[in-house]
């Protein structure tokens, strides 16, 4: 079904189900478990917007892929609600003003959408979280999500590179291998980014290492 145009007020549960092909108890349940922030409310009626289709969207192409709703959530990381972060969107709002390369840049990789008025927003919990972490050490957030961007960039085409040479490897074509093959490469990641996040801020004094 072709998307509705959003209204001002969003999607109700009945328009949402219908855009994303899940049923409305569906949509309950995943709000339930955290996957997703609670509707917005205007009286009585409850209205989504665009980071619920993004985030809804996600969670159905990772479960095809043979993601289970706990690898789901810690990719995606636990929903907050719309707009809690204020300095964060008016941070992002500068960014899109004077650097909009780098929101098209994290659009790209899923980590930037839209919110209900149409503005860019960081739609990834733990990347919000992480970010406004870095601005209370007194990193600014553009420069934050410039480096992140960046990152991303470069280490995209090599997942890429490397997912496919796996699968030649392994001539695996179903959901399970490549969910596999996913979490494979992101902890992989994660170390790499750990260990040489040790040696460039260690602690102790300059040129130390803290032992693992």
């Amino acid at each position: 079904m072709k998307p509705l145009l959003p209204r001002s007020a969003g999607y109700t549960i009945e328009e949402l189900s219908a855009i994303v092909g899940m049923s409305a108890r569906n949509i309950r349940a995943h709000q339930t478990r955290g996957l997703l922030p609670p509707p917005a409310r205007h009286g009585r009626s409850a209205y989504y917007g665009p980071v619920h289709l993004w985030r809804l969207q996600r969670i159905t192409t990772l479960q095809k892929q043979g993601f289970n709703l706990a690898s789901i959530a810690a990719m995606l990381g636990t929903a907050t609600v719309d707009g809690g972060d204020g300095p964060l969107d008016a941070a992002m709002a500068d960014i899109a003003r004077d650097q909009p390369a780098i929101v098209r840049c994290l659009e790209r990789h899923g980590v930037v959408g839209r919110d209900d008025a149409g503005a860019p927003a960081v739609v990834r919990p733990s990347v919000r979280r992480a970010v406004a972490d870095l601005a209370g050490a007194g990193v600014p957030p553009a420069a934050a999500l410039r480096f992140l961007g960046q990152f991303m960039d470069r280490v995209a085409p090599l997942a890429d590179e490397q997912l496919a040479a796996l699968r030649a490897q392994t001539g695996g074509t179903s959901a399970a291998p490549r969910a596999c093959l996913a979490e494979l490469l992101v902890s992989a990641f994660s170390v790499m980014v750990e260990n040489a996040a040790q040696v460039t801020f260690p602690d102790g004094e300059p040129g130390t290492r803290r032992p693992t």
